[in-house]
């Protein structure tokens, strides 16, 4: 999957219809007593042990359809006699309340066909998401329920986008990041060149229908209208997928604060057997750190403070946790001590009189306008102060507890995510929907007391030509002061005024100042001597100039003490290159001409990653010729580099001085990608090496080579990724 910006318009549209599991009850219906199976979810009276059964399915309109004006809603449920339906509407002038208000759309009995119906004005409901919600229930008291989840393109617009005014759990601090998602949506695959990530940044994902690329299977990052669409769906014959979006790229850019810092989203999503929508934060930890950094492993034993602003467990009956209006947020102080306030007992078993939960679960049901995170839109947000961390549901207090140490020392980030399944343990059933749901965000923004830490971006290495240095602030109008010498930033070090030429190692540090916010917390970025051997020439074959193939300057990859930076990228489709970097950033007179039956191709992701699986993407395939004239070194080892494609290959790689006839080297190898390791070919030539993927020619002195790979048989394919020519003495 390439690393490229998503931009679309999702088109809503009818999907096929299916069956599931769900509940029945209203609000009113306050003779419905909980049960001791799922004491620990909810208490009161609630939806808890009903006799569910399987019984509705919708015919119309399709689940997950976009209306106008009147529907006609048609229904079956075999075995029930009554239904009732409702959907949650704006003011109006009839009942006026401020949050809106659970509308009444059908009260009917269900005949001998097992079939109703009622009309749908939609017109006179919100634009935009609704859930219509459907209650059965027979003379036994069996009921089902089914959350109806549609895309209003008519209606009312109400409380559409972020407010004019700033929530009162952010007083004292300043916008310094909002998304309306109303126009095309910025995420990549590790977020970078993008605004979001679409992988939990650092690793984890954690969805039983895996998160997936925003251009990968079944697509589930969308927009309509003002609001952001996250489809989780499995069509027949595919995995299921869904998505997450994440403020922190791989890089350690993006968006992240530090305290006194408020995050806030609004969105709302369906409550079904599985369904699990998310906002929540991580602390920074060493993502986007240096490990050569001398803070990097005093940052690595901190933890990471996990906020969980809400956790919504869709679901009812046996096996689901009957969340009704309910939610969760939760605080986890990753690898780190219990604080003394989250104990119960003092160490002399004595209760603890100032203990205070790090979890809460918020009724919905019982707050503001009364409505589940399921029915209709509501905001959550956390503000992380330098006492307390609040969390906050629709601007009402919700639970509090002292901030921890973690959250105090490190900026933090956000996420959204519509997991379905996965480790949570709930059991996914969306057979009803036809395996599909939607969680829709209408905003999400963050605020803060302290100006964002700036970015630090290097180019090249200390040596034949000077490190460029870029450094950013994205809090508008705030100086940034710099050091290259190691100490702390002051307002009176340098003022950053453009980028920065280095021609020796060091470490930068900034810092912005600004009037009305705190300073911002100190970035560190190590500028390191060149790896690898000074003057080697490092060629990596690409089949497209995107970011999952493309290596940067000061990405270093390669095998082992050999490992360099300054990659040049030769597209596979070329037919002579020059112009090269050195590792140390010299000029080369190489050229590279590329000759024989050499066709890109793409290779497959087995067991590599990170930059390793950048510099192995991109082929040259199935037995190409590679000229590379004007080496200017007495002795060199030249290391090919095979491809990440399917193994079970046999082939032979050699070398050959121009002007020879015979080559002077030559190697057979049996492809293996080796479980992500590397493995070199050592045997003798016309004894093909077993699983290896990487070939080294010795001691080389022609000025001009030539560099031929032939397949020879099996069923799978490599190719020449890469070539790196190495001076040797």
């Amino acid at each position: 999957m390439t690393n490229t910006v998503l931009t679309i318009k999702y088109k809503l549209g009818a999907i096929a219809l299916g069956l599931a599991i769900m509940p029945f009850a209203s609000v009113a219906d306050s003779t419905i007593k909980a049960s001791e199976e799922y004491q620990n979810f909810y208490a009161g009276n609630t939806t808890k042990g009903i006799d569910f059964v399987q019984s509705i399915a919708v015919l119309a309109p399709a689940y997950c359809s976009n209306v106008k004006g009147d529907v006609t809603v048609v229904f079956k449920a075999p075995g029930m006699t009554r239904a009732r339906a409702f959907c949650w509407q704006q003011p109006t002038k009839e009942n006026p309340n401020e949050w809106g208000h659970d509308a009444l759309l059908a009260d009917l009995q269900i005949g001998d066909d097992a079939t109703g119906s009622f009309v749908f004005h939609a017109d006179q409901f919100p634009n935009g998401p609704l859930t219509i919600r459907i209650q059965v229930k027979d003379k036994k008291n069996q009921q089902d329920y089914c959350e109806l989840q549609l895309f209003n393109l008519g209606g009312v617009k109400w409380k559409q986008g972020i407010p004019k005014s700033n929530p009162p759990g952010a007083k004292g601090m300043k916008l310094v990041f909002g998304d309306d998602f109303d126009g095309p949506l910025s995420i990549s695959p590790n977020g970078m060149n993008a605004t979001y990530s679409a992988h939990k940044t650092g690793g984890g994902d954690f969805s039983g229908w895996q998160f997936s690329d925003p251009a990968g299977e079944n697509e589930p990052f969308g927009q309509a209208g003002t609001f952001l669409r996250i489809h989780a769906s499995k069509p027949v014959g595919t995995q299921g997928r869904s998505g997450i979006l994440s403020s922190m790229r791989s890089d350690g850019g993006g968006v992240a604060v530090s305290i006194p810092s408020y995050f806030e989203c609004r969105f709302v999503a369906q409550s079904a057997p599985g369904t699990w929508p998310a906002f929540w934060t991580l602390t920074k930890g060493t993502i986007g750190m240096d490990k050569n950094d001398p803070q990097y492993d005093a940052v690595s034993k901190m933890g990471s403070d996990e906020l969980d602003i809400i956790e919504g467990y869709g679901g009812y009956g046996p096996k689901n946790p009957n969340s009704g209006g309910v939610y969760s947020s939760v605080s986890h102080f990753w690898r780190q001590t219990r604080p003394d306030w989250n104990e119960k007992k003092l160490p002399d078993g004595t209760l603890n009189p100032n203990y205070m939960p790090n979890s809460f679960r918020t009724d919905t049901l019982k707050l503001g306008g009364k409505s589940s995170w399921s029915w209709t839109f509501h905001t959550y947000a956390v503000a992380i102060t330098e006492t307390d961390t609040i969390y906050y549901f629709d601007d009402i207090e919700v639970g509090r507890h002292p901030t921890g140490p973690t959250s105090k020392a490190l900026p933090t980030w956000f996420l959204i995510n519509y997991a379905i399944g996965g480790i949570s343990g709930w059991q996914i059933d969306m057979e009803r929907y036809g395996n599909q749901t939607d969680m829709w965000v209408d905003y999400v923004r963050v605020y803060s007391g302290c100006i964002q830490a700036p970015e630090i971006v290097s180019s090249g290495f200390p040596g034949a030509k000077p490190v460029t240095v870029t450094i950013s602030c994205v809090t508008d109008g705030a100086p940034i002061r710099y050091t290259t010498d190691g100490s702390e930033p002051a307002e009176d070090s340098p003022r950053y005024q453009g980028a920065l030429s280095l021609s020796n190692a060091c470490t930068v540090k900034a810092k912005a100042f600004g009037k009305g916010l705190n300073p911002s917390p100190t970035t560190k970025h190590m500028i390191i001597e060149a790896p690898g051997v000074t003057g080697s020439i490092g060629i990596n074959f690409v089949t497209s100039e995107s970011d999952n193939q493309v290596l940067k300057a000061n990405d270093i990859v390669g095998i082992g003490s050999e490992a360099q930076g300054n990659w040049n990228a030769v597209a596979a489709k070329t037919k002579n290159a020059s112009g090269f970097t050195t590792s140390d950033g010299a000029s080369s007179p190489v050229t590279l001409f590329i000759e024989g039956e050499a066709k890109p191709a793409l290779g497959e992701p087995w067991g590599f990653s990170g930059n390793d699986l950048k510099l192995k993407r991109g082929n040259l395939v199935s037995n190409p010729r590679l000229i590379i004239k004007g080496i200017p070194y007495a002795k060199y080892d030249v290391i090919v580099i095979l491809g990440a494609g399917i193994h079970n290959v046999q082939g032979e790689v050699s070398l050959t001085p121009i002007g020879s006839e015979a080559p002077s080297d030559a190697y057979s190898f049996d492809y293996g990608w080796n479980g992500g390791k590397h493995a070199v070919a050592s045997t003798k030539p016309g004894e093909a090496a077993k699983n290896t993927n990487y070939i080294v020619f010795k001691d080389a002195t022609a000025p001009d080579i030539s560099v031929t790979m032939k397949w020879l048989g099996g069923k799978g394919w490599t190719g020449i990724a890469a070539l790196q020519i190495i001076p040797r003495q």
